[in-house]
C-alpha cells in the first residue's frame, strides 16, 4: 500500500488542538489542494473562507452550536456553495443563470464542497495535523453569510477545524461492514444486518474505550438525530431563497 492510502485508512476526528498556529505554507498547501480536487463541469462551484481570527472563530463556535473545538482549532475553514462566479460568467455572455431554479444546483454545490472538503481533510492529515468536519454551519446561514460577507448566491455548507492535536490521535470510530458500503455491480439489501453490527461495533468501541457496559445503540443515537434535526429544515431553505436560490 502507498503512504497516501495508509494515511487515508488511519484518518479519525480530532476535537482537542494546542495553541500552536499554522504556518501560512501549510494553509496555502491546504487550500491549493482542496482548489484542486475535481468538481462538475470544471465550473468550480466552490469558496472556502479560512479564519484565524480569534474572535472571529470565537463567533462561528457559537452560531455552530457553541462546539469548542472550532474556538481551539488554529483555523476554521468555511466551505460555502458558491454561483456568484457562473452569475458573472452568465452574465458576461447575455446568459439566464438557471440553476437558482433548480434543486440539481444544491446537490452539485453540495457534493462539490464534500470533495475539496475531503481532500483538504487529506491534505491536513498528511502534515499530521488534526480535522474535524463541522456541519454546524448549518445551523445559522443567514448569521454566518453575515459574519463572513458571503455574496449572494454563495452558501455555508460545511466547516473544518484544523489545529496541532493535543493529545494522542483518538482511537477509530467504527464504521459499518465493508460489505454494507461497497457494493459489487448491483445493490446488496443487507443494510439491516449492518445497522445491527453497527450497534454490536459501538458498544464495544464504548467499552474498551471506557469501560462502560450500558448499552449506546448506534441505531438509537441515529434516529434520534434525524427524528429531530430536520424539524429545522425550513430555516436553511428560506436562507437559501434569500441567497437567490428559489429551486423547484
Amino acid at each position: 500500500m502507498s503512504d497516501i492510502i495508509n494515511q487515508l485508512h488511519q484518518h479519525r476526528s480530532v476535537r482537542t488542538f494546542t495553541n500552536k498556529k499554522l504556518t501560512q505554507e501549510q494553509l496555502d498547501a491546504i487550500m491549493r489542494a482542496a482548489m484542486q480536487a475535481p468538481n462538475w463541469i470544471n465550473g468550480q462551484q466552490v469558496s472556502v473562507v479560512v479564519v484565524t481570527d480569534e474572535e472571529r472563530k470565537r463567533k462561528l463556535a457559537e452560531l455552530s452550536g457553541n462546539q469548542k473545538h472550532i474556538d481551539d482549532a488554529a483555523a476554521f475553514l468555511v466551505f460555502c456553495m458558491d454561483y456568484s462566479r457562473n452569475k458573472h460568467a452568465a452574465d458576461m455572455h447575455g446568459k439566464k443563470l438557471e440553476v437558482m431554479e433548480n434543486i440539481e444546483a444544491v446537490m452539485v454545490g453540495a457534493a462539490d464542497v464534500g470533495i475539496a472538503l475531503g481532500t483538504a481533510v487529506a491534505a491536513a492529515e498528511s502534515m499530521e495535523l488534526g480535522t474535524v468536519p463541522i456541519g454546524g454551519v448549518r445551523r445559522s446561514p443567514a448569521e454566518i453569510s453575515e459574519l463572513l460577507e458571503l455574496p449572494e448566491l454563495a452558501f455555508p455548507v460545511s466547516g473544518l477545524a484544523i489545529g496541532h492535536p493535543a493529545d494522542p490521535l483518538p482511537p477509530q470510530s467504527p464504521r459499518i461492514p465493508l460489505d454494507a458500503f461497497y457494493h459489487k455491480e448491483t445493490y446488496t439489501h443487507n443494510q439491516q444486518q449492518a445497522v445491527e453490527e453497527m450497534d454490536q461495533k459501538q458498544q464495544e468501541a464504548i467499552k474498551a474505550r471506557t469501560g462502560e457496559t450500558k448499552p449506546h445503540p448506534w441505531s438509537e443515537r441515529v434516529a434520534a438525530f434525524y427524528a429531530e434535526r430536520y424539524k429545522d429544515y425550513g430555516k436553511v431553505t428560506d436562507v437559501l431563497k434569500q441567497n437567490g436560490f428559489d429551486y423547484k
